[in-house]
């Protein structure tokens, strides 16, 4: 191995060890007090601070340090509309269902979002539904994560392309890939299921840091590196004017697509059961005004940085990434900062960063997932009755099951990262938005209207997506990408599909015994 090379990686080991330590720590917290609630909720005691870089941590992932990059490098200064409405997330996220959804699951202790739906209507069915559409999207997700952790390992370690044959598979795997997608697994997987919840918010707060340093001194570097935005700019001008103008190369964020994202973004994320989690965690209504605050600020910083990086990527490397990655350039945010840092410690530091990012999301979803199984399918469907020390055995065991399926089902990901993202969070934001809006704050809805909101939005998007993939991709980019109906994102026929379904089904399913239900808080 390179002096440079083993000095990278000395820096991202030292991260790797702080967050294994947090890991080991906050499985003592786990042990006090009720398992369940400390393993998947954390006791419901987060901060202002640890809130906001857990929502943060969560919501900013392997995507955003990997596949966007790869989308602001091909379509240019386009893609600061297409994150626009990111800004306002906190606002939409938080804001909107923050209060009443802590109060809810307070009062009626609940722990996941499925556990909200079946004891406001006591419906195991609901709970089991949106357990199964919890699980369908999330692990989509998951793969993207881990793709991302594997590419920065890769970068970190400077191991050069070399392919394996996999026997499941029977197609060839890049070994750097293979190597870096392994390491990340065992590490994620292990201080997950060790430390739970607590696990992964401290990891959350130490993620964060990392994380918001790491794009803002990137972005210093990029920035000094092309000469100033103005020269970059002009340098993508000169390669294709359609980088500076929208809708970008090859059309790509018409007007109706630009609409489709800024509601993408900024109603997505407040139907992301992952995030819901941590809105049932917060101790009191003063630290979610605060954190409130911080996620606006954190998401200005990152997203800001991000693009102003790869502006200056694209300016500099016009098609070095694309050549050198298949035409693919997902591997732009490690190889940028191995090229831009002064020091290969530096180096090891900002490729922390998109490691970072991964690392938090799966950590989340794995969690999400675990909860679902073990807590809404297990215990309260097949047998209330198990003991604390099953439930613990189940809670470990699950967890790691679900990061070893994922692992397997990431020796092959898609190409595009963001797609992906996209497809599950929008997935996830079809089937649980509007339900959960009228399951918090609406008396008359009843269990067979937020039944149909939840089928009617996750399959709509389900119907899509499948759509365009037996054609080949509804995208230029990707065979992954949906078909657009009438040029608008999914996202806006599911989740107005959903809540169209949620009200007129509870409207004629209505009856005075469901307005009466005992659940409802005054």
């Amino acid at each position: 191995m390179k002096t440079d090379n083993l000095l990278i990686l000395i820096a991202f080991i030292g991260y790797l060890i702080g967050v294994i330590a947090l890991g080991v720590w906050s499985h003592r917290l786990v042990k006090k007090g009720n398992f369940v609630k400390n393993y998947f909720v954390g006791g419901r005691q987060l901060g202002a601070w640890v809130l906001a870089l857990s929502v943060a941590g969560t919501a900013i992932s392997g995507g955003s340090f990997s596949g966007f990059p790869s989308l602001i490098y091909t379509n240019g200064w386009v893609m600061a509309l297409w994150i626009a409405s990111y800004m306002v997330v906190p606002l939409t996220a938080m804001a909107l269902l923050g209060k009443r959804l802590n109060q809810v699951s307070r009062v009626s202790g609940s722990v996941t979002v499925p556990d909200v739906f079946r004891d406001r209507f006591n419906s195991p069915t609901l709970g089991l539904v949106a357990t199964v559409l919890i699980f369908c999207f999330l692990v989509f997700n998951m793969i993207a994560q881990f793709k991302s952790g594997a590419l920065t390992l890769k970068t970190a370690l400077g191991l050069p392309r070399h392919d394996l044959i996999i026997p499941i598979l029977n197609t060839p795997v890049d070994q750097g890939y293979l190597i870096g997608l392994c390491i990340f697994a065992f590490t994620v997987i292990a201080y997950t299921s060790y430390g739970g919840f607590w696990a992964v918010t401290w990891t959350d707060v130490l993620e964060g840091f990392v994380k918001i340093a790491g794009v803002t001194l990137l972005a210093i570097l990029a920035v000094r590196a092309v000469g100033g935005l103005d020269v970059a700019t002009d340098k993508l001008r000169a390669q294709d004017p359609a980088l500076v103008e929208c809708p970008g190369p090859a059309n790509f964020l018409p007007l109706s697509m630009a609409f489709s994202f800024f509601l993408m973004w900024s109603l997505s994320s407040a139907g992301q059961p992952s995030g819901m989690v941590r809105l049932m965690s917060f101790k009191d209504s003063p630290s979610l005004r605060k954190a409130m605050i911080v996620v606006c600020g954190y998401y200005i910083i990152t997203y800001s940085s991000l693009v102003i990086i790869f502006i200056c990527s694209r300016a500099m490397y016009p098609t070095e990434f694309l050549k050198s990655h298949g035409g693919i350039p997902d591997s732009v945010m490690p190889e940028m900062a191995v090229r831009l840092a002064p020091h290969p410690i530096i180096a090891g530091l900002l490729l922390a960063s998109p490691f970072a990012a991964a690392m938090s999301a799966v950590a989340a979803f794995m969690l999400v997932i675990s909860s679902a199984l073990v807590r809404d399918v297990y215990q309260r469907s097949i047998n209330p009755n198990v003991s604390a020390k099953t439930l613990k055995i189940l809670s470990y065991s699950v967890t790691i099951l679900i990061g070893v399926t994922v692992l397997v089902a990431s020796l092959k990901p898609p190409d595009y990262l963001q797609y992906l993202i996209v497809f599950t969070g929008t997935g996830q934001s079809c089937s649980f938005l509007a339900p959960m809006i009228a399951c918090l704050y609406w008396r008359r809805a009843t269990k067979q209207g937020i039944l149909a909101g939840m089928l009617g939005g996750g399959g709509t998007i389900l119907a899509l997506y499948i759509t365009g993939w037996s054609m080949g991709g509804g995208s230029k980019f990707d065979k992954f990408s949906p078909y657009y109906l009438l040029e608008f994102d999914p996202l806006v026929w599911g989740l107005g599909l959903s809540m169209i379904l949620t009200i007129v089904v509870s409207k004629l399913t209505r009856t005075d015994e469901v307005q009466k239900a005992k659940y409802y808080p005054a």
